[in-house]
């Protein structure tokens, strides 16, 4: 297997159990690869055997619950010029061979990948990754879980990591028992971490975004308590960690879930100048949430005037921050604000980059536009053309009815109304939850126990709704107990008044 070729690779896996992945990995960089090093931590099945037999160096590592450990003894063992590291369950697409030849000829340390998650043969979620450097005593993995080399290039002040072109495919968390498994295992091992490194911004970030539905608190408290150390790094010192955007992203969206939009808004606004342009989506959708829209069109359109980031293509953005989403957004404020024609150039210009998931949720909103023109007719035909794409997803599904809902509101058939946003309503989503308490609200048909069952329903994740939740405690004699944004205090007010 062995090329004399300048700028050989190395290619490096560990492997447990991987005999029937591994062929496909090691088949996938052969025609490139003047090595391939295994690292076998355990195997019970014919692993090694199968690795030997295509020639790779095999060594055995017993596993010791760390991944660097493992995968550094791989790179240790290797001779090549340039490290490309591997997992058994991934493979590099065929196209990526001429990629990758010419990226072992640029005069760099170390370039990403592209991770692509697939399955059913299907891909469904990609980002970056450092899986090709050079072989350098330097530069070595470091984390129990989610082990990266980064620390270690930034140390030597290597902070330049092109795109390499590569595409490397990972099907390993397709089943939902191996997925399950993957992150039980992940999780003991972020708590061990958590236990020996109660400082670091990165394990605790991690173990937040691990923990299970059932540990919230938890999650929380880890995600608040990390943002609250990265805010008071200088600027230097948050773009060297790669994760903080999406750090940001997820504490701002735990205290969405809780209601709190000026709390979620003023801790993205704090953070966002330091960080990567994904951060100016992230502040602008929490202050949109919040309902001060110049401040929101602002962030949102220095996000869409950034373009795609190139500067350090290891950072983890804001996984939501995408074009679409910010025209939607601003759409969205212009549909509230009144402004019919800008709401719907903005959704216009959403559809033209939107996947087929988002499209249905942008079209709903070009919908509500026709519906706030007076254009009933207009609206029903839209949703009649939809109503066929959105039977093959239950959130396009719910959207539909939800927008059905409003529709059905608009012409005075309360009834009907309210029978379609009792189906639109899902837990992620407490708009149909908020339509539900309007209407039963206005029809008197709310005692306290269904007032306190709305009250939970209705969490208040943007200004509109969290108004809604305001008017179910006043009904009952409660307070929110945190701050309300202005907006949602007016709404709430105006909605009283014409009860």
């Amino acid at each position: 297997m062995l090329r004399h070729v300048s700028n050989q690779i190395s290619v490096c896996i560990i492997a447990r159990d991987e005999e029937k992945n591994l062929p496909r990995a090691i088949e996938s960089v052969r025609a490139l690869a003047s090595e391939v090093v295994v690292v076998d931590t355990g195997s019970r099945d014919r692993t090694v055997q199968i690795a030997r037999e295509l020639g790779a160096k095999v060594l055995t590592f017993p596993w010791q619950d760390d991944f660097s450990l493992a995968r550094n003894v791989a790179v240790e063992a290797a001779h090549g010029d340039w490290i490309l590291s591997l997992d058994a369950d991934e493979w590099l697409k065929p196209h990526s061979l001429p990629a990758l030849a010419a990226a072992i000829g640029r005069p760099c340390l170390a370039q990403t990948v592209t991770i692509e998650l697939v399955v059913d043969e299907e891909p469904v979620r990609s980002f970056a990754a450092l899986r090709l450097f050079r072989r350098d005593a330097r530069i070595r993995f470091r984390g129990r879980v989610h082990e990266s080399v980064a620390e270690s290039l930034l140390e030597v002040g290597c902070t330049d990591w092109p795109d390499s072109g590569l595409i490397i495919c990972d099907d390993g968390y397709a089943s939902p028992a191996e997925r399950q498994r993957k992150l039980a295992r992940n999780l003991a091992l972020l708590e061990r971490a958590w236990a020996d490194q109660p400082h670091d911004l990165f394990v605790a970030y991690k173990l937040a975004i691990t923990l299970p539905p059932s540990r919230r608190d938890q999650r929380e408290a880890l995600l608040l308590s990390a943002v609250d150390r990265a805010g008071v790094l200088s600027v230097d010192a948050l773009q060297g960690l790669a994760f903080v955007p999406s750090l940001l992203a997820a504490a701002v969206a735990a205290r969405v879930d809780q209601g709190r939009l000026c709390e979620a808004a003023e801790m993205a606004r704090q953070l966002a100048p330091a960080l990567g342009a994904s951060s100016f989506f992230t502040a602008g959708r929490a202050v949109a949430r919040a309902g001060q829209a110049e401040p929101a069109a602002a962030l949102l359109t220095r996000f869409l005037e950034a373009g795609p980031q190139h500067s350090h293509a290891a950072v983890q953005p804001d996984p939501e921050a995408n074009a679409a989403e910010a025209c939607r957004w601003l759409g969205w404020m212009a549909l509230r604000a009144g402004k019919l024609e800008p709401a719907q150039s903005w959704l216009l210009r959403a559809l033209k980059t939107a996947t087929p998931e988002q499209a249905t949720a942008i079209e709903c909103e070009v919908i509500r536009v026709s519906l706030a023109a007076g254009d009933v007719a207009e609206a029903s035909r839209h949703i009649g053309r939809l109503y066929a794409r959105a039977q093959s997803s239950a959130e396009a599904y719910a959207e539909l009815m939800l927008v059905s809902a409003e529709v059905s509101d608009a012409v005075g058939d309360c009834a009907g109304a309210l029978q379609l946003a009792r189906a639109a309503q899902t837990p992620h989503d407490d708009r149909a939850s908020a339509l539900v308490a309007k209407l039963e609200l206005a029809a008197g048909m709310a005692n306290e126990d269904r007032l306190r069952q709305l009250l939970v329903a209705v969490v208040g994740r943007r200004f509109d709704t969290l108004a809604v939740r305001l008017m179910l405690a006043w009904e009952l004699g409660l307070a929110i107990g945190f701050d309300i944004p202005p907006a949602a205090t007016a709404l709430a007010v105006g909605w009283s008044k014409h009860r």
